[in-house]
């Protein structure tokens, strides 16, 4: 990456600092190798963290670091909630609509319980479906 005091190839005449033209390029390259490096750091860093959740808590540990993102986030996928019902349910019992009907149930309190209670479940139900396909994998094994 390049620095303020590296004007390679700069300059109109005698005294070598760079004209405008050739010094807009030069910051132009070096904020967007600036963003590049802001990016890769992030990306390594969140790929280091997951990593790090996964070796000393397992997929239970990666479950309730989603939940934590989610909460500090104030996500929900959308696959739980859906603006489409949100606006029947508005319709039909308000008589009206609200185009910012999503981003207002996403930040309230009855989002977030639910929110809560689907990764409970979640992990309940992943207990549950490994302990039954490793009680079906190992009879099916000692039936062969």
């Amino acid at each position: 990456m390049s620095t303020p005091d590296d004007f390679d190839g700069f300059g109109d005449g005698d005294d070598d600092s760079p004209n405008r033209e050739e010094l807009a390029i030069w910051l132009s390259d070096f904020m967007s190798n600036a963003q590049d490096a802001e990016h890769i750091y992030r990306k390594h860093f969140c790929d280091l963290m997951a990593n790090k959740v996964y070796n000393e808590f397992g997929s239970e540990g990666l479950c309730q670091l989603m939940m934590a993102i989610d909460t500090r986030g104030r996500w929900v996928s959308d696959i739980l909630l859906e603006d489409s019902d949100l606006d029947d349910i508005l319709f039909s019992k308000y008589e009206t609509y609200d185009k910012d009907i999503i981003h207002k149930a996403r930040a309230t309190n009855a989002v977030a319980e639910m929110n809560q209670k689907i990764w409970r479940l979640r992990k309940k139900y992943a207990k549950l479906i490994v302990d039954e396909v490793m009680t079906t994998s190992s009879g099916s094994a000692k039936a062969e």
